[in-house]
C-alpha cells in the first residue's frame, strides 16, 4: 500500500492472499494468523469462565481460535470475518472439527453486526480489529450485542504517539495490508466512550519483540527450507525481510502489541 493508505478504509477484504496464509500457519500454527498461536487465545481470556457461555469472534479467520476457546474453555463461539477466503476456509476446517457443533463461522459485511441486542455473553478479538478504521462505530456495535454484564476482551496492535517514521511506512509498505492504528490511549477513550466499564490495559511489546526476533531467526535457519519449498524463494526472501521489518518496529516501540478487556455494566 501507499504511504496514506493506512489513514483510508480499504478498498477490498482479500488482502489476505493464498502465499500469506500458508506462511502465517508455518510460524504460528495450522489454524492462526495472528501471533502466539493457542497460547495467545488462553492469554486474552485468562481468568474468564467461558462454559457454555456465547462467545463472537469478530476476525475469527481461519477458526484455530475459535477451537481453542470451543474445546479448551468450552463455550459455544460464533466466529465473523469480512474476507471471503478466510471464511470459507474456516467454515471447512470447523466442519472437519469434532467441536463442530460448538462453533459457526459466518462471512459478514463490514459494518454493524447482523446480531440482536444483547445477543453474547463475550466478544473476543485477537490481531483483527486493526483493520477497522471507525473503531468508535465497531465499539458501540460491540456494545449493543453484549448482554449486561458482558466482557469485551481482545489483543490488537497499537502505535505509538506522533507520525510514522520511515521504518514504520517501510513495515507498511511490506506487509501489504491496510492498518488503522490508534495509541493504546486512544484505546481506552474508545472503549470508555462506547460505554464501557472497568477497561483494563495491557501493554505486551516486550514480550513480542522476543517472539518477533524468535520467528524471524526461525524463518532464517529451521523453517527456511520449509519456506523455500511451500512458497518459492522470491516470496521467501520477501517475508523474511518483511519480518525484519517487524522487528525493527516493534524494537524501535512504534508498532505496540497490547491487550485490552472491559464489561458491559448490568446483571445477566
Amino acid at each position: 500500500m501507499t504511504t496514506a493508505d493506512h489513514t483510508l478504509e480499504a478498498k477490498g477484504h482479500e488482502e489476505y492472499d493464498d502465499r500469506m496464509l500458508k506462511l502465517l500457519q508455518i510460524i504460528w500454527g495450522v489454524g492462526f494468523l495472528s501471533p502466539g498461536g493457542p497460547q495467545a487465545v488462553r492469554d486474552i481470556v485468562a481468568g474468564l469462565d467461558l462454559r457454555e457461555k456465547s462467545v463472537l469472534d469478530i476476525g475469527c479467520g481461519l477458526g484455530g481460535l475459535d477451537e481453542v476457546l470451543a474445546g479448551e474453555f468450552g463455550a459455544r463461539v460464533t466466529g465473523v470475518d469480512v474476507a471471503k477466503l478466510i471464511a470459507k476456509l474456516g467454515r471447512a476446517r470447523v466442519a472437519a472439527s469434532k467441536l463442530r457443533d460448538r462453533i459457526e463461522i459466518r462471512l459478514v459485511e463490514p459494518g454493524p453486526l447482523p446480531f440482536a441486542d444483547a445477543s453474547f455473553d463475550v466478544v473476543f478479538g485477537k490481531d483483527a480489529w486493526l483493520h477497522i478504521p471507525d473503531k468508535a462505530a465497531f465499539f458501540a456495535e460491540v456494545f449493543r450485542v453484549l448482554k449486561p454484564g458482558g466482557i469485551v476482551t481482545c489483543g490488537d496492535w497499537m502505535k505509538s504517539p506522533g507520525p510514522y517514521s520511515a521504518d514504520m511506512e517501510y513495515f507498511f509498505k511490506m506487509e501489504g495490508l491496510t492498518y488503522h492504528f490508534v495509541t493504546l490511549a486512544e484505546y481506552g477513550q474508545l472503549l470508555h466512550g462506547a460505554g464501557f466499564a472497568d477497561v483494563e490495559l495491557q501493554d505486551i511489546t516486550d514480550r513480542s519483540r522476543i517472539e518477533a526476533r524468535e520467528e524471524h531467526l526461525r524463518m532464517k535457519g529451521e523453517l527456511h527450507g520449509l519456506l523455500t519449498r511451500e512458497l518459492g524463494a522470491e516470496a521467501r526472501d520477501f517475508f523474511i525481510e518483511d519480518w525484519r521489518s517487524l522487528t525493527v518496529v516493534l524494537d524501535k516501540g512504534e508498532l505496540r502489541p497490547a491487550r485490552m478487556r472491559a464489561k458491559k455494566a448490568g446483571l445477566r
